[in-house]
């Protein structure tokens, strides 16, 4: 198994580089996460389906992308896809490209008498955890290994089909509560699971977004299950998480601040300066470069032309500022981009 060194460009590991910013100590460089998982297996040679059963393999391409890149926290399961997975989802797995739904599970709300909170030592289960493990021995010292837990609104509206759960949050919000209850138990142990590896975690719902549901609904359906999950994860774990939520999320930034976040993780529509002035008091801002008109089909020049650009107006942030795209890395990114991206972080001047 490789392991994790510091990258020899960088007077600082990643680990170093965090205490310093919560210190309010100087930094080499700012802090970069680039949202990558199964793209990681191209430097390994492994394909997505691999990637998501072989946990050896899944370790190795999340060290390899390291050793490449030098960003600054590593990530796996179980996520969105696994904990859906545990619960009854049926997922496919092509040997290229993104993990996706094969139609929904619960059809008749009457399953969920038959249906129980994800256990940790489920086959499933038993995968992220050894994969994570490996992870974190392969990193330790080096740079944080934050798991990712997804988000209860997303992973119950992937459960029932995503139509129809948003129209039951009208026509059946008990049923949405109580799925919505099964999620956040199976949540809270994949919590449990992860705390004796993690370094931290994140969390991501973009079924939440304004863009598909009213303040209203977040405020009922979302906001209490997210807090709740972070406030536990907080005691587990000791650390408060990064969220995400796809769109124009400025509606629900109230209640962002009712949340114990750690760092908000921002959508390329996102106005960063807007958010630096509403929440960067608060909370750490992650974003916002955008994976598909920029990382993946942006010239070398556009590139480096946002990331001047972004880092000029939210490398101040009171609370900090971590440079990342603002969704996932699209699967058929060159890496060469994410050279380019890490390259030129390492040129600017803080």
């Amino acid at each position: 198994m490789i392991r994790a060194e510091k990258y020899t460009a960088d007077q600082m590991t990643p680990k170093e580089r965090k205490q310093a910013t919560e210190e309010k100590s100087s930094i080499d460089r700012l802090p970069v996460i680039p949202f990558i998982g199964e793209i990681t297996g191209e430097l390994t040679g492994t394909t997505t389906d691999e990637y998501w059963h072989d946990a050896k393999k899944m370790a190795m391409s999340e060290i390899a992308a390291f050793n490449r890149l030098g960003h600054d926290e590593l990530s796996c399961g179980p996520n969105t896809i696994g904990i859906s997975e545990g619960l009854g989802a049926e997922i496919c797995y092509p040997k290229e490209g993104m993990p996706y739904f094969s139609g929904r599970f619960l059809t008749d709300y009457k399953m969920l008498d038959q249906m129980e909170p994800l256990r940790t030592d489920s086959e499933r289960m038993k995968f992220f955890r050894e994969a994570g493990e490996q992870i974190r021995d392969a990193a330790d010292g080096i740079v944080d290994v934050c798991p990712s837990i997804g988000g209860p609104f997303t992973i119950a509206a992937n459960l029932r089909g995503c139509e129809y759960f948003l129209r039951d949050c009208r026509k059946e919000p008990e049923m949405v509560h109580r799925l919505l209850r099964i999620v956040t138990d199976s949540m809270k142990n994949a919590i449990d699971m992860i705390s004796g590896y993690a370094d931290g975690f994140r969390m991501a719902d973009p079924v939440a977004s304004p863009a598909l549901i009213s303040p209203k609904y977040f405020r009922e359906f979302a906001f209490p299950y997210l807090k709740e999950l972070m406030e536990y994860g907080f005691q587990k774990i000791g650390q408060r998480p990064s969220l995400h939520i796809c769109g124009n999320t400025y509606k629900v930034w109230g209640y962002f601040r009712e949340m114990p976040i750690r760092a908000i993780s921002l959508d390329n529509i996102m106005d960063l300066a807007k958010a630096k002035e509403e929440l960067g008091h608060q909370m750490i801002l992650m974003g916002n470069i955008d994976p598909v008109g920029i990382i993946l089909q942006g010239t070398k020049s556009e590139l480096q032309q946002e990331i001047r650009r972004e880092a000029g107006i939210a490398k101040d942030s009171e609370k900090g500022y971590i440079m990342a795209s603002g969704c996932d890395v699209p699967y058929q990114t060159d890496w060469k981009k994410l050279d380019i991206w890490m390259d030129e972080v390492r040129k600017l001047t803080l």
